[in-house]
């Protein structure tokens, strides 16, 4: 048995069975990323799929996230606070320097990569949500989207050439009305920062039919484009829809080029464990989150490059 949450009253206090989260006992090592040689692509990155495992472990209570730190779920305010601090030493370890954009209700993380050319051109957003209900750990929405940020900013992290900066946002309070990404997108307008393209993602975890697709949410007309002429080759279909509901909705609403990216969830084929106690480490479909990352990586690292 353990405890259910990291503090907090209610569910939060819960009592569960290791199996009902799907917390294996016997865990692998984690792996040690820092040491890891650089990849010269994203297929060639042999670490890949262990450090989504790795990462998305941590976030929902499969193996501890820091010595003595269990992350069980990510819903409350003390809750958040335990993801946001494992989140922000992890980056830190990967040799980047993440900081914290307080809001007032919430915190997101940010690490800013800048351009190594010293050009001027507008910046790409990267973001995914790092917060979950309270029903359960929370594995697919969103631990695999806030382990996909992780890695590419280890990824993009390393690259010797970057003609764009990068914002790499963890949202907060994505469950709670899409309040950190709205946040970060007012700061943006505030800011008049020139944004060439966002790219929001969200539960990346279930591939049913074995299709491999992803769907795109309201996505830019460019962006669209872009997204199928590196994703064709690859042999993923990319499916696009209007919908409103995550963090890339506030970019849309104000008039930035973005893009959400998830499994079909509109289509049909996303995971039956939404929202659900059952959303748990051992539902997730590493080979297909792999995937979907490695055409990630690719397309993020070509538009970084003018």
């Amino acid at each position: 048995m353990v405890e259910a949450g990291c503090g907090g009253g209610g569910d939060d206090d819960a009592i569960v069975d290791d199996a009902a989260l799907g917390i294996d006992a016997d865990v692998d090592a984690p792996t040690d990323a820092a040491d890891t040689v650089t990849c010269a692509t994203p297929d060639t990155c042999e670490w890949l799929e262990d450090y989504l495992r790795e990462q998305v472990g941590k976030l929902t209570g499969q193996r501890p996230a820091a010595p003595g730190v269990t992350i069980m779920r990510r819903a409350s305010s003390t809750e958040r606070t335990v993801a946001r601090t494992y989140l922000v030493d992890e980056l830190t370890r990967l040799g980047l320097a993440p900081t914290i954009h307080d809001y007032g209700s919430g915190k997101n993380v940010v690490v800013h990569l800048a351009s190594t050319t010293g050009g001027t051109l507008p910046r790409i957003v990267i973001g995914g949500h790092f917060d979950g209900v309270a029903a359960g750990p929370a594995a697919a929405d969103n631990g695999t989207g806030a382990a996909i940020v992780v890695a590419t900013a280890r990824y993009l992290g390393t690259r010797t050439r970057r003609d764009r900066a990068i914002d790499l946002v963890l949202f907060d309070q994505e469950e709670a009305g899409l309040i950190g990404s709205t946040a970060y997108a007012l700061k943006l307008r505030g800011d008049a920062t020139a944004v060439d393209s966002v790219h929001n993602f969200d539960m990346i975890s279930f591939d049913g039919d074995g299709d491999q697709a992803i769907e795109l949410w309201s996505p830019d007309a460019g962006l669209e484009a872009f997204y199928r002429s590196h994703a064709q080759p690859r042999g993923i279909p990319v499916g696009s829809v209007t919908f409103a509901s995550s963090d890339h909705q506030p970019f849309v609403d104000r008039g930035f080029a973005t893009v959400g990216v998830c499994e079909e969830f509109v289509g049909g084929d996303a995971t039956p464990h939404y929202h659900r106690v059952t959303d748990t480490y051992d539902k997730i479909d590493f080979v297909y989150t792999t995937r979907v990352t490695r055409l990630l990586l690719a397309i993020l690292e070509d538009r970084s490059i003018d």
